[in-house]
């Protein structure tokens, strides 16, 4: 052993040989078979070579320059651009920097090793997760700003406006079409309408109770008297609602302000006295107390309506028992379109000069009861035996209904007058003059209507 180490390289390496090439005549060689296919199969790695890139700014050795230099006898990179004094060195790493601090010019290894590689895929890893990162804390702060321009309390009381003013179902709030707008303005929206079945309703009950209570202290701050106006409104379905308006000032503003205080429903309007004061005070005076309003009263309009003499007679009953002077011959307001209304029907429906005399008279006559009723019930009796008894207005009435009850007639007559001839009735209070108005502008339509379906409507003259 001493005397192994004791020789030089050279002679360690003969003797290493030796050795190797003593064994290959051992005759049990073959018996290690896997070894000798390992060693046979294993194919031999293929150097990388690193510095290609290197030495495309080499030259090669002039005179006595070595090639070889070193304890490794490495190769020597001799600078091409370095001519007095000339640069040489055999580490690649040292020969790349003096390139890039001396010549400014960057070489790279054509291959970079695995570490390189794995580090190289690390640092894009880590800033595509870090762009990751900032993507989604943009994102974050995106949909805080979006979610913080939400209000709630707004979103509410414009849904229930919604439905109380465009008369909607209560449970539009599960409409998804209704969501998806809602979406697509502001994706945070999701949940800002609860879609329970009953949620839009107690928002309108909730809603109306707190308006009704604004509306309550403005009438009672009121700086002037508050004037009533009442009147029933009758329904095709057999119901009937008495709507009560109020009309007050507000302090600050110079224009009356007006509101309805209530639209409660009448017991029926076929059975007895359904209309009448007393019924109709039954509904006044709890609006009454529970606005709070009896002593800031002024005056309540009506129509020219017996029942409405004594809904003021009782309401005056009710004052003066608060100690509040309230005398519903002065206080009461009659509609002076009613009165009008009156004396246009009577002129129009009644058959001789002194029944129409009789009835400006009745209405002239403020001081005891208002219009005859049964005067009324007369006209409306007249009417039904049949309305050819009613002349010129009798026979344009049977017209229009003769041209409304077909549709080929009606869509024709709407064709060729490019409008429709409206129908008179008692509610609007002038639907005859409409009627009137439509008929002389298309009289020469109307004077060749024939009442049979199979004759032409309209002669050409």
């Amino acid at each position: 052993m001493d005397s192994f180490l004791s020789r030089t390289p050279s002679d360690r390496e003969s003797s290493i040989a030796a050795t190797i090439e003593t064994a290959a005549e051992i005759p049990d060689r073959q018996s290690l078979p896997s070894v000798e296919s390992s060693t046979s199969t294993t194919p031999k790695r293929k150097r990388i070579t690193t510095a290609d890139a290197t030495w495309q700014h080499t030259r090669k050795p002039q005179g006595s320059e070595p090639e070889r230099a070193g304890p490794k006898k490495d190769l020597v990179f001799y600078c091409k651009y370095c001519s007095n004094p000339p640069y040489s060195t055999y580490v690649s790493t040292t020969f790349r920097n003096h390139l890039l601090k001396i010549h400014s010019v960057e070489a790279a290894g054509s291959e970079p090793n695995s570490t390189k590689k794995v580090r190289t895929s690390l640092i894009k890893e880590a800033f595509n997760k870090a762009g990751e990162i900032e993507v989604a804390k943009l994102q974050e702060r995106e949909e805080q700003v979006l979610r913080n321009v939400l209000n709630p309390k707004a979103a509410m009381e414009a849904l229930v406006q919604l439905v109380t003013v465009r008369n909607l179902p209560y449970n539009r709030n599960t409409w998804p079409e209704l969501h998806a707008l809602l979406m697509a303005a502001n994706y945070t929206a999701e949940e800002l309408i609860n879609t329970s079945h009953g949620h839009v309703q107690k928002l309108c009950s909730n809603s109306y109770a707190i308006h009704k209570d604004i509306l309550r202290k403005k009438l009672q701050s009121s700086p002037a008297k508050l004037h009533l106006s009442a009147d029933v409104w009758s329904a095709p379905n057999h119901k009937a609602f008495l709507g009560i308006c109020v009309q007050f000032m507000q302090e600050g503003t110079k224009n009356p302000c007006q509101a309805l205080l209530a639209l409660p429903e009448l017991p029926g309007i076929d059975g007895p006295r359904s209309h009448s004061g007393a019924e109709q005070w039954k509904l006044l005076q709890p609006v009454i107390e529970e606005y709070g309003i009896s002593r800031q009263l002024g005056y309540i309009t009506g129509d020219n309506h017996g029942s409405n003499d004594v809904l003021c007679r009782l309401l005056s009953h009710f004052l003066d028992g608060r100690g509040v002077a309230w005398n519903a011959r002065h206080r009461r307001i009659r509609c002076h379109g009613h009165v009008v209304n009156l004396c246009v029907q009577a002129f129009l429906f009644m058959d001789s000069k002194e029944a129409v005399l009789e009835a400006c008279r009745q209405i002239e006559e403020m001081d005891q009861a208002s219009f005859n009723i049964d005067m009324m019930q007369g006209w409306k009796k007249r009417k039904e035996r049949g309305w050819s008894q009613l002349g010129p207005l009798g026979k344009l009435h049977n017209t229009v209904i003769h041209i409304r009850a077909n549709d080929y007639r009606y869509n024709l007559f709407r064709r060729r007058a490019g409008k429709v001839l409206g129908l008179d009735n008692d509610t609007r209070w002038n639907s005859w003059f409409l009627l009137l108005d439509a008929a002389l502008d298309k009289r020469r339509i109307s004077s060749g209507i024939r009442t049979s379906t199979t004759t032409p409507l309209w002669t050409t003259t």
